[in-house]
């Protein structure tokens, strides 16, 4: 038998006798929201789509509960920052069981395809931030051969 494949099943059954195996499987890199009092903040907050659609790409995010005065964005390059504090929805109050995060955030969204005079708009709709742009496109262009 070959070595190599050998150390594999040796360091797969370690794996498998550690109790980590189906984690590493299965993780998918996310922080767990603890089930106790605090829940922690998600590695990938706010959650983003990316669509493009016709001439436009457009840019969805997810922000439950927050409003446009919540929210701050800033564009540098081809990166969009998204910014906040996402508020507890009750003041004053315990809570027993949290799962939604509340807090600061902070998240670099890429946007392909960016011209330099491309303005971007962005609206609030329902708990989602909706952004567009028009896509850089180039001119069908003869390319010299040297």
């Amino acid at each position: 038998m070959d070595m190599d494949k050998l150390k594999q099943w040796m360091e797969l059954a370690q794996k498998l006798e550690k109790g980590d195996f189906w984690k590493s499987i299965f993780d998918t890199g996310d922080e767990p929201a603890s089930g106790g009092m605090e829940a922690s903040k998600p590695s990938r907050y706010p959650a983003y789509d990316l669509y493009e659609r016709e001439e436009e790409n457009w840019v969805v995010l997810e922000l439950p509960g927050l409003s446009k005065d919540d929210v701050e964005l800033t564009l540098s390059g081809n990166e969009l920052t998204v910014r906040g504090i996402a508020k507890p929805p009750l003041n004053n109050a315990v809570p027993l069981h949290k799962e939604r995060f509340s807090g600061p955030f902070e998240r670099t969204v890429p946007l392909p395809q960016l011209g330099e005079q491309s303005p971007v708009h962005a609206r609030f709709e329902r708990g989602l931030l909706i952004l567009n742009y028009e896509r850089m496109r180039r001119k069908e262009e003869q390319i010299q051969i040297e």
